[in-house]
């Protein structure tokens, strides 16, 4: 899954399905046209003749259409299978996926035991299409089946491992890492429950964490059999929990694993003794979500992410003092964020001075809270513009054109002060992108 310029991600929701379908006896196959930049008449040359039974594609908000539109290059060559879909996009609009191609089911919510169900019932002669969490075509029309319950901690950790075999684990990368990479997910779901966020109408807003001793084990098996040491944990918010982060640090430290690894998390939940024992275990990286500088905003929707400016900068220095990179995301355009308070978003970032920023524009991922009011004043949105670096029609008080003029005046701010160009200048690769980052924001909003 290719995510951004010099990033690219393996699927991972795809590779859980993939080894729980192995485990219960089923033969799978796993392409990752994106990573590989496969041409749909590569892709369908690398498919076994007749077709699968069964079918899924991983999709997400911004190609969308692309995906849709391979689903019914599939049914017309393959009408008899049955093919799905997962992601976030789908999962949470199911209604229009399934009106805009010939798409079988939707799947909603986690997909491990929804897609294993489907695959044994399809065995045995029966409804695949009557399972729990999906959305289905009928002749009748849509049918949305009973929602499936989420997987707890226990049940997390009964989950074989993602099949990193069936992929090649070389094309996945990252500009701050050398080497290949691999994402992890120890957890899944976030409380804080931010209004414009996919990961929770994907995951659900309580928090479920596998325990320590199961991500170390993980661990263990990327770094020992497929010698991987570069790791992006996927969770929404990897430090929930304190003591799971103390003990799996522990671990790890105690292993001796070569292994870097990086993270997502709240500033609120970080202390001095949670980053130095990350530091310790590995921990290379923390990206945070801080959103807004101004309180109003950052509480309306962000749900007071940080505790205060000042207690977020002693966080970003303790992870400089321990060796641990920073980066913080920022948004701009809110629907009442007029340019002032665009002002004190950019002043934050100045005062913070994380290693790393990055600006984008308030972007509702479907089925949020932000998402649904929004539809109120935008009928419908072009999915294919989901990037972050484009407007959307969310700002209110600011148009489309001056919160893509706000985003490249942050960048200018945080990065064009003195301090930080004889920073950027002693990493060339990564000044670099920032550099097509920008001029790729000024051709966007020129476009």
């Amino acid at each position: 899954m290719v995510v951004g310029e010099g990033l690219c991600y393996p699927p991972l929701d795809l590779l859980y399905v993939a080894s729980l379908l192995r485990a219960e006896g089923q033969t799978v196959q796993v392409i990752d046209a994106e990573a590989r930049q496969l041409t749909p008449e590569a892709l369908f040359e690398e498919l076994p003749t007749p077709l699968p039974k069964l079918i899924g594609l991983a999709t997400s908000s911004t190609t969308i259409e692309l995906d849709l539109a391979l689903v019914d290059a599939l049914k017309e060559r393959s009408p008899e299978s049955l093919v799905f879909i997962t992601g976030s996009q789908g999962s949470k609009v199911p209604d229009q996926a399934m009106a805009r191609s010939k798409v079988d089911a939707v799947v909603r919510g986690e997909p491990e035991h929804t897609v294993a169900e489907m695959a044994r019932v399809l065995a045995r002669g029966g409804d695949a299409l009557g399972v729990q969490g999906l959305s289905v075509q009928r002749a009748g029309g849509i049918e949305h089946n009973p929602d499936r319950g989420m997987l707890e901690g226990r049940a997390l950790d009964e989950l074989p491992f993602p099949s990193r075999d069936l992929l090649p684990n070389t094309a996945y990368r990252i500009p701050t890492m050398e080497g290949p990479i691999t994402t992890v997910q120890s957890s899944r779901g976030c409380p804080i429950n931010c209004t414009y966020c996919g990961y929770v109408v994907a995951q659900g807003i309580p928090w479920r964490g596998r325990s320590a001793r199961n991500v170390f084990d993980e661990l263990v098996e990327v770094v020992r059999e497929h010698k991987i040491t570069n790791v992006v944990f996927r969770d929404p918010l990897f430090a929930h929990d304190r003591e799971r982060v103390l003990e799996l640090s522990r671990l790890l430290e105690e292993a001796g694993l070569d292994l870097k690894w990086q993270c997502e998390t709240a500033i609120k939940t970080m202390d001095d003794e949670v980053i130095a024992a990350m530091a310790r275990a590995g921990c290379v990286s923390v990206s945070f979500g801080i959103e807004s500088g101004n309180t109003d905003m950052q509480k309306k929707y962000s749900r007071g992410k940080i505790k205060s400016h000042e207690h977020a900068k002693v966080v970003i220095d303790a992870c400089r003092r321990h060796g641990i990179a920073t980066r913080g995301f920022f948004m701009i355009g809110f629907p009442e964020e007029t340019p002032d308070m665009a002002e004190q978003t950019m002043d934050l970032a100045v005062y913070l001075d994380p290693d790393t920023v990055q600006f984008t524009a308030v972007t509702p991922y479907p089925d949020t809270k932000l998402y649904n009011e929004s539809r109120d004043a935008a009928s419908d949105f072009d999915y294919s513009k989901f990037t972050g670096t484009t407007p959307v029609g969310v700002a209110q008080a600011m148009s489309s054109a001056q919160v893509s003029s706000r985003i490249r005046r942050a960048y200018r701010r945080f990065y064009m002060r003195p301090s930080r160009i004889l920073r950027e200048f002693r990493r060339p690769q990564l000044l670099l992108q920032r550099v097509r980052r920008y001029v790729g924001l000024v051709q966007s909003s020129v476009g």
